[in-house]
């Protein structure tokens, strides 16, 4: 089938929905199967948006240095009715006591308007400008503004000064995005060995069907020769009822090597098709997988490509930097606090809004103050504590990182060492199969000739097909082997020529 028939079939590019008991037939290379689960498979999918989460974590701890554009307004007003109280001071009324009619307002506007963030070295600062209207009038109005301009700024000496502690969030959020890549990178290589382990498994199960089938057709022959030759009188019954035996007994066979043909069969369509519904519906064939180059084992060499390559371990590395990270902060939140605080700014107070600016611009009365602030805790517990357990944790870190050099290094010498059992087993189930070939046709002929018995020409049969399926089983078991050195190396994107985007 057409390689662009097969992507129109597995793809999900058909766009009328098949029915139930519609059929997909599509024959895949390795190759292509690999492609499609880096297309289409679930789980890469999945872990493909760890990054771009990361990414936007990244962005957000950013964030924090942003300026902050802050707009405020209010409006206070008071208004007192003075009728028909004791007026104790100003003017007086010809007749006693009594004013009517008095009464006073207050109206007080203010606007706010500033700007202010956070520097990497730990600086705050907010630069502002305020506009303070307050009218007060009995029976009448009279406006004054009151504005002022100018920067505040603390700067802590002690704790929460340096980037080191002001940029650890950034620091751990770019950690994280290192390490989600990573993640992403140690799915794609366990999903392609998995693919390698399933592809190959498809054809392994494939090939031990066969086997039973003609092991079973073969079992068959012979029980129909032999009820020839007892219907003749020259063979026992017994002959007869041993071989039919022998074929219900390896028509069991079939159905289980059959039966893991299908599982193997479903197990690669959820590596290489996203289909849901009619996933059940796609019926694979495979075409034989070629043989994995060989691989030159060298252990200083494994152990430093992977050192560099495996996703796992250089995530480790990034927990570990995370660690020192927090060692870093935690040390300095432990602390006193010491920070400077200074202000500088002018004011101009006016009956108009316009020369109340100008005032403040040109000429206005300067205003600052300038101070400190000193705070520590007794006897400072809390931040003695986390700064020990995070000492205390980048040290299991190290030995984390310890632990698992030393499991690299182990399982790429076991997996180079399946590469080499499983290459000499292939020679030697390859010879096997074809002694035992030769044997089963000696005893045929022996039993034609009355030399031989049915018993040992079952066992024959029986034996080659032992031989062919450990033949068919070392050529998979070698090809799995590969993909789990390349996995244990670290080497399977370059081996597969598969580049992930940053």
């Amino acid at each position: 089938m057409p390689f662009r028939l097969l992507i129109l079939l597995l793809l999900g590019s058909i766009p009328a929905a098949a029915s139930a008991e519609d059929e997909y037939y599509a024959t895949v290379t390795y190759p292509e199967s690999v492609q499609l689960a880096l297309q289409k498979n679930f789980a890469i999918a999945g872990a493909s948006y760890d990054p771009l989460v990361s990414r936007a974590k990244l962005r957000s701890s950013e964030g924090k240095f942003d300026p902050v554009l802050t707009l405020a307004y209010t409006r206070n007003e008071n208004e007192q009715d003075l009728t028909g109280l004791n007026i104790t001071s100003g003017p007086q009324p010809a007749d006693g006591l009594i004013q009517p009619g008095l009464f006073t307002r207050n109206i007080r506007d203010f606007t706010d308007a500033n700007i202010g963030g956070l520097t990497p070295w730990g600086l705050t600062y907010e630069f502002g400008v305020t506009v303070e209207n307050n009218q007060t009038s009995r029976n009448d109005y009279e406006d004054r503004y009151a504005t002022f301009s100018g920067l505040t700024v603390t700067q802590p000496l002690l704790r929460g000064f340096g980037t080191d502690v002001n940029l650890a969030s950034v620091r751990l959020a770019r950690a994280d995005l290192g390490i989600s890549r990573w993640a992403y990178a140690r799915q794609v290589i366990e999903t392609v060995t998995r693919v390698a382990e399933v592809y190959n498994e498809l054809w392994f199960s494939g090939g031990n069907a066969e086997v039973e089938r003609r092991s079973r057709t073969l079992a068959a022959q012979l029980a129909a020769d032999n009820q020839r030759r007892a219907e003749i009188g020259v063979m026992s019954p017994l002959d007869v009822l041993q071989a039919e035996t022998d074929v219900a007994a390896r028509e069991e066979r079939v159905l289980v090597a059959e039966r893991q043909q299908a599982d193997d069969e479903n197990f690669l369509k959820q590596l290489v098709t996203n289909r849901v519904e009619d996933v059940l519906a796609i019926r694979l064939d495979i075409a034989p997988p070629p043989k994995a180059p060989g691989i030159a084992q060298d252990r200083k060499a494994d152990l430093a490509a992977a050192i560099e390559k495996r996703p796992d371990f250089q995530a480790a590395l990034l927990e570990l930097q995370k660690r020192e990270i927090n060692v870093v902060f935690t040390r300095n939140a432990a602390l006193p606090q010491l920070d400077l605080v200074a202000s500088l700014g002018r004011n101009g107070i006016d009956n108009d809004l316009s020369e109340s600016i100008n005032q403040n611009i040109e000429n206005g009365a300067l205003a600052w103050s300038v101070g400190g602030l000193f705070s520590v805790p007794i006897p400072n517990n809390t931040g003695q504590g986390d700064l020990e357990a995070a000492k205390l944790e980048a040290a299991r870190q190290i030995v984390e990182l310890k632990r698992l050099e030393q499991s690299i290094l182990v399982e790429a010498d076991n997996a180079a060492g399946q590469v080499e059992t499983a290459s000499k087993r292939i020679d030697a189930a390859r010879q096997a199969r074809l002694l035992a070939a030769e044997t089963l046709a000696a005893g045929e002929t022996r039993l034609r000739a009355g030399a031989a018995t049915t018993f040992e020409v079952l066992q024959f049969q029986r034996d080659l097909a032992t031989a062919a399926i450990s033949e068919i089983r070392a050529m998979a078991d070698y090809n799995i082997a590969v993909a789990r050195y390349h996995q244990a190396t670290g080497t399977t994107l370059e081996r597969h020529g598969i580049t992930l985007a940053n």
